[in-house]
């Protein structure tokens, strides 16, 4: 797929088939993580990818409940065949923005793989203490995001997307 289609073609999925992702799929996707720029080259992320149905379960389990950000009914991760936790240090300031970059480069990945993705963070922060305990995250360690994949039940259409010619400014705002 080429990468302007990808970037104009991905959304995001929060219902799943169940179908299983080959490991080399997963392999490709955290790959693409991997080398997203981070500032100064440091690198200072690591990646948990879960396949094994219980701690799948366990995962999403909180998601699906007291879930206060997100209240559509679609919401719940159903067929989710991985989760990819985005692990970072925070032993500088941008790493936040690190995690985030490759957080994108994995989403781009997974659509031109030809697999739905959803960025999950406000489900992570109320329970990040469990899932680095379930996911064995060192305690200095932070748990910025996860990552849902799977096979889409659909792919719904994109939503509407403010026009280039809203949000670009030439030379001044």
């Amino acid at each position: 797929m080429d990468l302007f289609e990808a970037i104009h073609s991905r959304r995001t999925i929060r219902t799943f088939t169940g179908k299983k992702i080959p490991k080399s799929d997963l392999e490709k996707i955290v790959d693409a993580g991997r080398v997203a720029p981070s500032a100064v080259n440091r690198q200072l992320w690591d990646f948990v990818v879960v396949t094994e149905r219980e701690i799948l379960d366990d995962i999403l389990h909180h998601f699906s409940t007291g879930r206060k950000y997100d209240t559509r009914e679609d919401g719940k991760f159903d067929g989710c065949s991985a989760i990819i936790a985005v692990v970072v240090g925070e032993t500088n300031e941008y790493w936040k923005e690190d995690g985030s970059s490759a957080t994108v480069n994995m989403l781009l990945a997974a659509k031109g793989l030809g697999w739905g993705s959803c960025w999950i963070e406000g489900g992570v922060r109320p329970h990040e203490e469990h899932f680095k305990e379930i996911l064995g995250v060192p305690k200095e360690k932070r748990m910025l995001l996860m990552i849902a994949l799977g096979e889409p039940v659909n792919w719904s259409p994109s939503p509407s997307k403010k026009s280039l010619s809203e949000i670009l400014h030439w030379e001044k705002y």
